[in-house]
């Protein structure tokens, strides 16, 4: 019982020891260096490893997500409430631009079909009219207060038609589906839905027969030379990236598989307070929409990438150990948080090992506290 008793007091003894030492010599100004064998590292379960340098590749992993481009239409969306009539290409098929996908039916279309065929007749009617009271006009027969009212409902008539043919193209009326319109070889209602670009076809579960309604997308076309990466990341993340920055993501080390930074907004998303980030591929990559992968967020600052388990503290200083051929030395970089981990920009070079497991005990022998024997 009496040397149970003891120890606490053996300890705070030694405790008080080390505190008055460290006052009369700083830690840091005790030794730099550690002289220590390969074998006695192995033994104290001393592990060490290289650091690397903080390129593309290096850096912190968050969630992305794969995404047809932006910068053209990708999806297929029914225009008006309707029925699907048929569907012209298989899902999964290949389709060039313009190609037709699909035909819907739709009682409101054919509303807006018939007040442009009417639209068509009227503005001829008002165009021929155009044209003779011009005539009469230069024969000296009618006024020009005549010929200027001619001229203003011949210009109405053409903007009533194309108000309403501007409707019908936002559906998928090309010039050929109009001429097919107003000689009556379409039926009223039906509307063409055709791919927006050249890409590969992907369906959704939409049956003939089925109603749909409007704005509801039916197909996408897609293709691996125009995909682009969405992120929502942390504000000081995105800090730390610049517009037409490199970034790669974790799932490919190809080098032609690389992303260039393209939009980073400058405002916190209300309902998350996280940034969104966008990049575009450089060249066709074998991924999909929707697809999700590991984005890696480097920094652009050059450096070299410090895991955490290797930096110790003693109050505000940081420090490492870094590996020699007879030891450790002790050096203090500048360092700089890099996720999880950290970026030294000065003090470190690539290639150079440094202590991550184990740090406690260099720590200890620095201090005076013990060694390989």
């Amino acid at each position: 019982m009496t040397s149970f008793i003891s120890r606490p007091r053996r300890a705070l003894a030694a405790f008080t020891l080390l505190i008055s030492a460290s006052l009369m010599h700083p830690i840091f100004a005790v030794a730099e260096t550690i002289p220590l064998s390969s074998e006695d590292q192995a033994r104290l379960g001393i592990v060490s490893q290289p650091l690397v340098a903080a390129d593309s590749s290096v850096g912190i992993r968050v969630p992305a997500i794969i995404i047809p481009s932006p910068e053209s239409p990708s999806q297929l969306v029914a225009r008006y409430d309707g029925v699907l009539l048929r569907w012209h290409q298989p899902g999964g098929a290949e389709v060039e631009a313009g190609e037709l996908v699909a035909t819907i039916n739709s009682p409101a279309l054919a509303r807006v079909q018939e007040q442009w065929l009417a639209a068509v007749f009227e503005q001829a009617n008002q165009q021929a009219l155009l044209v003779k009271d011009r005539q009469l006009y230069a024969d000296g027969i009618i006024s020009r207060q005549r010929l200027a009212q001619t001229e203003r409902a011949a210009q109405q008539a053409s903007f009533n038609r194309d108000g309403w043919q501007g409707q019908l193209k936002q559906a998928g009326f090309d010039e050929q589906a109009l001429k097919q319109l107003q000689s009556g070889q379409l039926q009223p209602g039906d509307y063409p839905l055709k791919a927006s670009r050249s890409g590969e076809l992907s369906r959704e579960y939409v049956r003939v027969g089925d109603a749909v309604s409007a704005n509801q997308p039916l197909a996408s076309v897609t293709s691996s030379d125009t995909l682009w990466l969405h992120a929502s990341i942390s504000g000081a993340l995105a800090d730390g990236l610049a517009l037409g920055q490199e970034l790669q993501i974790a799932e490919s080390n190809n080098t032609q598989a690389k992303l260039i930074l393209v939009s980073k907004n400058r405002e916190l998303s209300a309902p998350t307070q996280r940034v969104d980030i966008l990049a575009r591929y450089q060249h066709p990559v074998a991924l999909r929409p929707g697809q999700r992968v590991s984005l890696i967020l480097s920094s652009t600052r050059a450096g070299v990438k410090v895991p955490a388990s290797a930096v110790t503290r003693t109050g505000a200083k940081a420090a490492v150990y870094v590996r020699g051929d007879d030891g450790f030395e002790l050096r203090s970089p500048s360092l700089v948080a890099l996720g999880e981990d950290y970026l030294a920009t000065a003090g470190l070079q690539a290639g150079e090992e440094v202590a991550v497991q184990g740090t406690a005990q260099l720590k200890g022998m620095l201090l005076g506290l013990g060694g390989a024997e």
